[in-house]
């Protein structure tokens, strides 16, 4: 359910008091996701790292998405739990989920090196016969996390970031390629040309046929998708991608 404008408004001015209220009326939220890491680290602690993923959702959310708050705020919520258990040397790994993570690390590659592309988490899982939460529950525990908080706040990447984000460790190379591969064609079809081809918004319009204010609102949009994937919210992913992007069927707007 999408929440009600008013209280962001609220929010937005000033209203510290709306923003407690609404905090409190979240937390239910950020349990949710401590029972994911329980094991990890002492539940108060991870309430604690939750609740900063919890202020930051709500003074960074925008109704104008067109997501629900607990989709938008859960990836944040359980993005500053993986952050400190990643960034934490006191953290011990289980020696079942580094043998997991080095025979999925290993089966990923020959898979690379046989086939040309990156598998997606499931087609490992499924070789391992495992189920595909415990694989990524390995790789998360045992290599750092791609995190795209600076695209996910609008703001532009250079070519190389880029390129350089998808070199990073196995866990993030399929995790990116299996969100990209997930898109819908017209969004990939804007990410590929934008940061890995190097074309404009302007060329992309010229391409796509629609207006370049179009291509400016379907990026940011793709953007805050793949944010959501590679931080947790895979299981919703056709739900953010919702709305029409058959985009020669929009009339252009006025450039």
């Amino acid at each position: 359910m999408l929440v009600d404008e008013t209280i962001f408004h609220r929010i937005r001015n000033g209203d510290l008091r709306a923003r407690d209220e609404f905090f409190n009326a979240n937390t239910g939220l950020i349990w949710a996701c401590v029972n994911r890491y329980a094991g990890l680290l002492d539940k108060e602690d991870l309430f604690q790292l939750g609740a900063i993923g919890l202020l930051k959702a709500i003074d960074r959310f925008d109704p104008s998405y067109g997501v629900s708050f607990s989709t938008y705020a859960v990836p944040l919520i359980m993005g500053e739990m993986r952050r400190y258990l990643r960034d934490t040397s006191q953290v011990k790994v289980s020696r079942r989920l580094k043998e997991i993570a080095l025979s999925a690390r290993k089966l990923a590659e020959e898979k690379r090196s046989s086939s040309g592309r990156e598998p997606s988490a499931e087609e490992v899982a499924k070789e391992m016969g495992l189920d595909v939460d415990v694989l990524c529950q390995a790789l998360d525990a045992t290599s750092p996390v791609l995190y795209l908080d600076d695209l996910a706040a609008g703001q532009d990447l250079a070519v190389s970031d880029y390129e350089s984000a998808v070199e990073e460790p196995f866990l993030e190379r399929f995790d990116l390629n299996d969100a990209l591969g997930r898109l819908e064609p017209q969004l990939r079809s804007i990410i590929e040309g934008r940061f890995f081809a190097g074309k404009t918004q302007y060329e992309l319009s010229e391409e796509l046929g629609i207006s370049q204010a179009h291509v400016s609102r379907l990026e940011k949009k793709a953007l805050f998708i793949l944010r959501r994937f590679l931080e947790g919210a895979g299981g919703e992913f056709k739900d953010l991608q919702g709305g029409n992007t058959t985009g020669r069927r929009e009339k252009r707007d006025s450039r």
